[in-house]
């Protein structure tokens, strides 16, 4: 898939208009937009809490601004959960405006003109961050608990499922869903016991269900059929890269800012990724207000380049990368003020520009 280090974003924004985040987000990504998360808008756009309708035994207590899992209610709920699923009921785990807002408004929007389209973007937490993070009513992550982590697996495929189903309905063009996988920079830890079969079996599964729903359907169906799905994962600090490489992901999403040399250390692995058609989405705007104030368009696309310049040096093709590579935040906007968060991605619409020029 050639994008040619066109931008997108991650997904997070730190506007409460749900009407300006999209009017921005079309106006500085035309090409690729990403519905845009408003965790400031509402607490139910939280990450997890966004992804968490119709999981067995959730409670969402709004006023103190905290999710968990009530295991006794979910263990009595995970027969209608299974029967839904089971039934490829996708409509069952969608994710409603009331959490979402910005997906049904971005496409409204799209449906009165998609022109501009060369892909469409969706996200949602990814399983490993979700388990580890949601707690039962004890502080327990429910990723330990081995019936709930199997319904976090199949919550969230079926998720991106809908996801996908809807993101296709107004475009030809290919659909990239996001799974966010903070969580992983903690893999490897003291603090962290989850081994490289957890990991790399959780997300796995996740991808073969969703690449599975849309088999027969290829890139390029006529609007309103299901198109097959590239898949992403974030991560927005160091970790094991090749574990994404082994997971079977089509996009490598890093922090390219703080830590392009990390993926170096992973020469092989990105290498084989690469030449198979793999795309990095290369996070070299940083999302801080202190180093925004820092850095130019020019500045940031000669990071990027010499970047680049070190994966070449590494015999990976550099030409390859950069046909196949996007460039976006190196995590989500939605802690940068308002304000910055304009700057923010005026100044990506820009380093795109300058880096495609320079690279050129």
């Amino acid at each position: 898939m050639k994008f040619n280090a066109l931008p997108t974003t991650v997904g997070s924004m730190p506007f409460k208009s749900v009407a300006e985040a999209v009017d921005l987000t079309l106006q500085f990504t035309p090409q690729i937009p990403a519905w845009p998360q408003l965790p400031k808008r509402s607490f139910r756009e939280n990450m997890y809490v966004q992804c968490s309708q119709n999981f067995p035994g959730t409670v969402i207590d709004e006023k103190e601004e905290k999710i968990y899992i009530d295991t006794q209610k979910a263990f009595s709920a995970l027969e209608t959960f299974y029967e839904r699923y089971l039934a490829l009921d996708w409509d069952y785990f969608a994710i409603s405006d009331e959490f979402a807002p910005g997906l049904s408004e971005l496409l409204k929007r799209l449906k009165a003109d998609n022109s501009c389209l060369s892909a469409l973007k969706g996200q949602i937490t990814g399983p490993v961050t979700f388990g580890l993070t949601v707690k039962d009513e004890k502080g327990q992550a429910i990723f330990y608990n081995e019936q709930l982590r199997d319904a976090v697996l199949k919550l969230i495929a079926s998720k991106s499922i809908w996801q996908v189903k809807q993101l296709s309905a107004v475009t030809k063009n290919p659909v990239i869903i996001s799974l966010d996988e903070p969580y992983l920079a903690a893999y490897g830890s003291a603090f962290t016991a989850i081994s490289r079969e957890d990991v790399v079996t959780s997300i796995s599964e996740v991808i073969k269900k969703i690449k599975e729903s849309f088999k027969g359907a290829p890139i390029g169906a006529p609007i309103g059929a299901p198109i097959g799905a590239l898949i992403s994962v974030h991560c927005c600090a160091n970790t094991d890269w090749s574990l994404l490489v082994d997971c079977g992901v089509d996009i490598i999403s890093f922090d390219a800012y703080e830590y392009f040399d990390s993926i170096l250390l992973y020469t092989e692995e990105i290498k084989a990724f690469v030449n198979r058609g793999g795309i990095l989405a290369c996070g070299i705007l940083p999302t801080s207000s202190e180093k925004l104030e820092k850095e130019s368009a020019v500045t940031l696309s000669s990071k990027l380049k010499a970047g680049i310049e070190k994966l070449a040096a590494k015999g990976i093709d550099k030409k390859k990368v950069f046909s196949q590579m996007l460039i976006t935040p190196a995590c989500g906007l939605g802690s940068l003020s308002e304000d910055s968060a304009r700057i923010a991605l005026k100044l990506l619409a820009d380093t795109c520009s300058t880096f495609t020029g320079d690279f050129q």
